[in-house]
């Protein structure tokens, strides 16, 4: 799995906004391994840790859309007791109508973009309801393929599917790591 110096630069910009890191703590993840199509990362220490899981897309449609970097990510921040929290970038900014949703096989799961908080949350969604993570994460465990789906602010549907391959794996080391 690719993981661009963009993507690198969001999430320590993301960790230095949203979760009060210092530059320092969040300038570089430590890649705690690769587990076929998923990575497993962790960074800060103590009460700061956060650990998390990423994946990119393996095809999205339509082909030949004009997006940045898409990935989905399951989070670990156990300072802030905070057990897989699921968000994924879609590369373009939502549409203030757009409903993301994941399926993985028969489930699927609401989620909310981050449009009326502006800025690079526009190209965010997250889980609607907190209480779906712990069901998702179960979920891509057991599942081979995961699908999601939003719109653009432009009016494009945007459909992307995910390989599950390694995400068990992954998962296993960020809860050995951010207990």
């Amino acid at each position: 799995m690719r993981v661009s110096k963009f993507t690198t630069l969001i999430l320590s910009t993301l960790a230095i906004a949203f979760l009060g890191l210092s530059a320092a703590q969040a300038a570089e993840p430590t890649l705690l391994g690769k587990y076929k199509d998923w990575a497993a990362y962790s960074y800060g220490s103590g009460s700061s840790r956060i650990c998390y899981v990423m994946t990119e897309p393996k095809s999205m449609r339509p082909s030949g859309a004009n997006r940045g970097d898409v990935f989905l990510m399951v989070t670990h921040r156990p300072g802030q007791n905070v057990r897989n929290e699921i968000s994924m970038r879609a590369g373009y900014p939502f549409s203030e109508r757009s409903r993301p949703f994941v399926q993985i096989g028969s489930d699927k799961f609401q989620m909310f973009s981050g449009v009326t908080e502006g800025g690079e949350n526009r190209y965010w969604a997250w889980l609607q309801n907190t209480g779906d993570e712990d069901r998702m994460a179960r979920a891509m465990r057991r599942g081979s393929t995961m699908i999601v789906k939003g719109t653009s602010e432009r009016g494009t549907l945007t459909t992307d599917r995910y390989s599950l391959s390694g995400v068990s794996a992954a998962l296993t080391k960020i809860n050995e790591t951010c207990q």
